[in-house]
Parts: C-alpha cells; structure tokens; sequence
C-alpha cells in the first residue's frame, strides 16, 4: 500500500508593496524645487543690495525643505570628497591671507565666504536628493514649470526695460532685469533656454490635442527666456546661449537616426538665426555685437585689463589671496574705474582664491562631473513599456534623460559665460542645482541608508533639518541688516546725521563681524563731512577705524578716513594717511587729487603740485585736477 508523502510548500516570493509617501513629504519636494528657482529672480526692493543676499536666505528655505523630503538621489563619495577638499585648500588660503576673519564671512555685496559658498552647496546637496535617478516624471516636470515661470516673469521685466519702462527703479542704463545686472540677466536666460528647449521638442511631437496648455506655456517661456537673453544685450549670455544650442543639439543627434538628425539640424539652423537675428535687430544689443558702442569696448578692453591684474596678482601670490581677497590686493594694480571684487573669469577667480592646488580639484570635479553625467544620460534608453509600471518607469527615465542633457548644455555654456564674468547667486544657485542632478547617484548607499536601526535614521534626518533650519533663519537675520543700512546711507545723504547713525549702529549689531559694513557707513559719513553737514566728520573717522580694525587697506575706507580727517581739522593726519594710501594705490587719480589738496592745505606746494602732475598723467581730464594746477601756478 503506498503512502502518499504531502509535498512541502515553498514560500512564495512576493514583490515589496512601495512604501507611502506622506503627502507633507512629497510637497516638501515641490516647494523646494519652486524655491530654488525662484530664488535666481528674488529681490527685496528696500534693501540696500537687493539682489544678492536675499536670493541666499530664499534658497537657504529651499534647502530645508528639501531635508524633509523624500530622498531621490544622494552626493556621491567622490563629489563629496573632492569637495572637502576644494573647501579645505579654500580654508588654507583664506587663513593665510592679509584679513583671515573677513575673508572667511566673505566681502561686500556677494559675501562668498562662509555666507553664500554653504547656499551654493547646499543647492547641489538639493539637486541631487530631490532630482536623482529615483524621482518621479512627475518631480522633473515641477522643475521644468519652475523653470518655465521664473523665465516668463524675467523675460516680461527684461522686455519692459527694453522698451524704457523702469519697473524696478534704478539709474543704469543696463538694468538688469530682476538680477540686477544685465549680464547675470543674459546668463540666466541661457540657462532657463537650455532647461525649456528639449521640454518644448517634446511638447510638440506628442499629439495635438495632448497638453495644448503645457506648450503654449512652455513655448511662452522659451521665447521669453531667448528675449532676455538678447535684450540683455551680454556677449557672454548670448555666448552661453549659443554653447547651449550647440551641447544640445550634439546629444539630440548622437540619440536620433538618420532623417531626425535632418531636422534637428535644421531646428538648430533655425534657432541660431532667431538668437543671432533677434541680436543684430536690437539697436542697443548690436552696437554692442558689433563694437559701434564705446561701452562695448570700454567693457571688452576693461576685461583684459582685469585679467592682466589679475596675473600681476598671481604672481605675487602663488598660493591665491584667499576667498574674497582679490578686492585689496588689486589695489596696486587698478584705477578707480576698474577696483573689482573678482577678475572676471572663473579660471583667474578659482586660482585666486586658492591656487593651482585649488584649480586642479575643481577642474578635475567638473571634468568627472560632465563624463559621469554624459554616461548617465547615455544609459537612459528608452525600449518598449510593458504594463503600467514599466510605462510609469519608462516616463521618468525619458524626463530625466532630457533633464540631464539639459543640465549638461547649461553648465557647460555657464563656464563659458564665465570667462568673462563672476558667480553671483542668480546664476550660481540653479547651476549648483543642476549639476546636483548631474552627478546624483540612487538614494542607497548614503550614510543615512547605512544607519541600522529605523530610529537612528529619524534621528539623524531630524537632527540635519534642525540644523539646516537654524543656519536659514541665520541668513535671514544677516539679510535684516540690509533695511538700516539702506536707511543710514539714505539718511547721510540728506545731511539728518542723528537718523543715520542710529540706522548704521543698528545694521552693525546685526553684522557686528562686517567690515565693509562699517566702511559703507564711513564712506557716507564722508561724503556728507565733504559737503559741510556739521558732526559727519567725526563719525567718518570713527567708522573707517571700525571697518579698517578689522580690514586694513582698503583704499574706498582709506579715502574715507582722510576726508574725515581733514574736514575735522586735522590736515596732518589726513596727509598721513594719504601718504600709504598713494602707496596702497599708486594708479588711482582721484586719490592723488586729493592728497595734493592735502598737501597745498598744509602749505607743500612742491608736493601737491608733485600730486597734480601725477593725476594728470593718470588721467588728462581730471577736471580737479587741471584747476588745481592753475591755482599752483598763479600762487
């Protein structure tokens, strides 16, 4: 008789349900990424500066509210090690230099120290968890209509500037759009065209009657984001424009077959003829293409003065000046006209601040950075969907696939744009944010994942969002500071002294660690003391030797402490501090002008004629000049 032997049941394997999303989370995401984006076009109208340090407090918020999101991407290892080290050859340099403390908060108005540089960072540390290979279709098209909008209010300011309106009140003849400068305008226009363009391609080839209202907004923003780049009538944002146009339509034809690269080439031949057509038939943009304006080449013969100051700097300095030290130690080099915190190309910026050492670490992070993010998007073929899920995973991977090339087009035509110009936080922020897309890895494998026990990784997410959420609200307390002293210098100037000092004693408690702070209070006290308003004199004094405590040779403070010196009766020492001062800065006519008015006061004729012959070689029109050399000759 047999006996039947029950069969032992296998355990079956089952696929892991996803785990729900808070809907608190997945807002978070949205919000951050909103943010972000916004923050390249915010200002604050009363602030002194309104468009640097309020952009930083704005994408500071960001960055917390990407902490509380869900985790799509993380920093790689090596990012974050080349990065350690870059900030840490920065740190050297910056101890080393002339003014340690000053340098490593960073100096007036873009603050590129320990203020702005952590922002930066913090954008690529959002980029990367918020956009990595993880997020959802869904997430890039919130960047993608982040993007969109901040390009079609910035192109409708950049066009109402055009066309003589001053929506923003300002006095430039370039105003800037909502940058605040005309080139980062220009800049930013190219990086919102580089982010639009593949979105828009895609728009169309779906069928006609899908999304009519996503491509006629899309379309919208694209076409706003190329009239700001021509309005801005920048040579390096339309030279960052064209890079972009050309990086793109390269990965577009490398993807494509045969007959789609035909028409690619002829979208491309298309678009170059709008950017280039649209420039030439500005009147203000094509004299400057062209070279018609004496702006136009002022400005490009002022670049190459910059670099060759620059060189004459390096060389002094082998090792750089630190973060934010180019300001003082150019003095020597530099005319009044050309006194520049930063060299105007990114090469000369990264060598000042720290050196070869310091550049070989960035280039060598940036070069990774393309070669990992050209592998990336090269893997992201699309096959053919089977079921719902493989669609959904299907869809994310074609977003992001355009998502990186667009990231890839961006940063390569903001590292040209910048060799002609300096980081500011209206570029700089959504750069930092898509090369964050650009090398992000899975979320796995972080130190977070590494964390054994659930509660550990609470933990350790709660305690980073405390602390991103302490350094946020930081910033805007430094950003606070801006509002008095805005009103101490609008008050200086209309001679109400009492309203003034208040107001500047109010923004240095603020930022009590600002020396240039204090020397903006020094210099407005200054100008009211030049203009006889009785008590301005010996506060002009008393702020120069606050910010020079703290920062010494700075020549606009020097200046300043000599006009007080000498509107407070004190001729002898103002002629002190003249005499370094024409030392600290040799080229600078107005300073010799005004040493040989010292000099004649304290009855050295010899000398101040000395002084006038030499700001007249410095600069054959000073008007000052030419009647005070009348004057010596009929004394």
């Amino acid at each position: 008789m047999s006996r039947t032997v029950p069969t032992k049941r296998m355990p079956q394997r089952t696929t892991p349900r996803p785990v729900p999303v808070p809907p608190a989370r997945l807002r978070a995401a949205t919000v951050a990424l909103w943010l972000l984006v916004a923050s390249s076009i915010f200002f604050l109208p009363d602030a002194f500066v309104r468009w640097f340090l309020p952009k930083d407090a704005l994408a500071a918020c960001a960055v917390v509210l990407a902490s509380l999101a869900v985790a799509r991407g993380r920093l790689p290892r090596w990012f974050v090690a080349a990065a350690s080290a870059a900030l840490a050859i920065a740190l050297v340099s910056v101890l080393i230099s002339a003014a340690p403390g000053v340098q490593l908060m960073g100096r007036w108005p873009r603050y590129e120290g320990l203020v702005t540089l952590p922002v930066y960072l913090g954008a690529v540390w959002a980029g990367a968890r918020l956009l990595g290979p993880a997020a959802p279709a869904d997430t890039v098209r919130t960047l993608v209509r982040a993007i969109a909008a901040a390009a079609i209010v910035l192109g409708l300011v950049s066009l109402l500037e055009a066309f003589g309106a001053r929506p923003i009140a300002t006095d430039l003849a370039r105003p800037g759009s909502l940058t605040g400068n005309a080139t980062d305008q220009g800049v930013l226009g190219a990086l919102f065209c580089a982010m639009l363009i593949l979105p828009v391609l895609r728009a169309f080839a779906r069928p006609r009657s899908a999304a009519v209202a996503e491509r006629v907004w899309l379309s919208a923003a694209l076409l706003l984001a190329t009239a700001t780049v021509i309005v801005s009538a920048s040579r390096a944002g339309l030279l960052g424009a064209a890079t972009v146009l050309g990086i793109l339509l390269i990965l577009e034809i490398v993807r494509s077959t045969g007959p789609q690269r035909l028409r690619l080439v002829g979208l491309a031949a298309l678009a170059g003829v709008v950017l280039v057509g649209g420039a030439l038939a500005v009147p203000f943009t094509r004299s400057r293409l062209l070279g018609t304006s004496p702006l136009s080449t002022q400005s490009l013969e002022g670049r190459f003065t910059f670099w060759r100051d620059a060189a004459a700097v390096l060389v002094e300095h082998p090792l750089g000046v630190g973060v934010s030290g180019f300001l003082n130690a150019n003095a020597r080099n530099s005319t009044s006209e050309s006194v520049l915190d930063s060299p105007h190309n990114w090469v000369l910026q990264v060598l000042l601040a720290g050196g070869i050492p310091l550049l070989v670490v960035v280039v060598g992070l940036l070069a990774i950075a393309t070669a990992l993010g050209v592998r990336s998007w090269r893997h992201l073929v699309v096959p053919a969907a089977t079921g719902r899920v493989a669609a959904a995973s299907l869809q994310a991977d074609a977003a992001r696939r355009d998502i990186l090339a667009g990231a890839l087009a961006a940063l390569v035509g903001f590292g040209v744009a910048l060799f002609t110009h300096f980081t500011a936080p209206s570029t700089t922020i959504v750069a930092a944010l898509l090369l964050g897309v650009l090398v992000a890895h899975a979320p796995e494998g972080g130190f977070r994942h590494r964390l054994r026990s659930r509660s550990h990784r609470v933990a350790a997410t709660t305690g980073r969002t405390i602390f991103l959420g302490v350094w946020s609200i930081w910033l805007m307390v430094l950003v606070s500071a801006e509002f008095p002293l805005a009103a101490g210098v609008a008050n200086a100037a209309r001679g109400e002294i009492a309203a003034a000092e208040r107001a500047f004693d109010a923004a240095y408690a603020i930022r009590p660690w600002d020396a240039d702070l204090a020397g903006i209070a020094a210099q407005s006290f200054a100008a009211a003391a030049d203009a006889r308003v009785p008590g301005a004199a010996a506060l002009a004094v008393d702020w120069a030797e606050r910010s020079r405590a703290a920062l010494g040779d700075t020549v606009s403070t020097e200046r300043a402490l000599a006009v007080g010196q000498f509107a407070n009766g004190d001729a002898p020492g103002a002629a002190t501090t003249l005499a370094a001062l024409v030392e600290l800065a040799p080229n600078d006519a107005a300073i010799a002008v005004q040493n040989a008015i010292v000099l004649y006061t304290n009855g050295d004729s010899v000398g101040a004629n000395r002084e006038v012959l030499r700001a007249l070689k410095l600069d054959p029109r000073n008007d000052t000049a030419v009647q005070l050399q009348e004057i010596l000759r009929t004394d």
